[in-house]
């Protein structure tokens, strides 16, 4: 099913503690490029920017797969002193942000663990998996061919290195990264109203930001 084209408004807030600032730009989300999803929809950037972390929820910062180098941690290392030094109006905003965040990745997963995305990210990784046995790498563990019984992620970087080019001339890590975008868009066509309400924070967010009195930082997370 399509996902329902909407465009996002962005209003004026005044809050309390933090100045007013100007709306944001509108824009459809549709159109937001992939590795812009988190900065644009999760405001991941104005987060980053208030707390002097590194942007929090990459995990919906899709790019393609990359089997040399792992992947930022989800939370960026945000949180603690610096998020409750922000102010109760930003806490609050934050939490919300996180609370859309984790729903749209769980449904997210789930959508990627549903038959016909599964059967689809099989067949990529027999392509990836053939491409290995050509490369001179083959089946290492039990059970079915899979990237995770062939030693994928192990830590060897010979055959880190070669499933990262198997994925490159294979087109793997393309179709994969398209197959990411489009459930993910899906999940976020269900959730047009949190997230339109969402995109009015960041000026709120912004806002709050000031000097760093600190150098330690707290972990991301809020108290559930």
């Amino acid at each position: 099913m399509g996902v329902t084209r909407f465009v996002l408004s962005a209003l004026l807030i005044s809050v309390s503690g933090c100045a007013a600032t100007k709306p944001a730009t509108d824009f459809t989300y549709q159109d937001v490029p992939a590795e812009q999803i988190a900065d644009r929809i999760f405001l991941a950037d104005a987060i980053a920017e208030v707390e002097r972390c590194e942007p929090p929820f990459s995990d919906v910062q899709i790019v393609r797969p990359n089997f040399v180098s792992p992947p930022l941690p989800v939370d960026g290392g945000c949180g603690g002193k610096a998020r409750a030094d922000a102010g109760p109006e930003y806490v609050d905003a934050v939490t919300r942000i996180t609370a859309l965040h984790d729903t749209v990745v769980r449904e997210w997963n789930a959508r990627l663990n549903s038959g016909p995305e599964v059967a689809q990210t099989r067949a990529l990784g027999v392509m990836l998996l053939h491409c290995l046995d050509r490369a001179g790498f083959t089946q290492r563990g039990p059970g079915d061919p899979s990237l995770e019984s062939y030693g994928i992620g192990s830590g060897d970087v010979a055959l880190n290195n070669a499933a990262q080019r198997c994925s490159d001339d294979t087109g793997y890590g393309s179709a994969i990264a398209a197959q990411r975008v489009r459930t993910l868009k899906s999940v976020l066509g269900l959730h047009e109203a949190e997230i339109n309400e969402i995109t009015r924070l960041r000026a709120l967010l912004v806002s709050c930001a000031r000097p760093a009195e600190s150098s330690e930082w707290g972990r991301f997370g809020l108290p559930e």
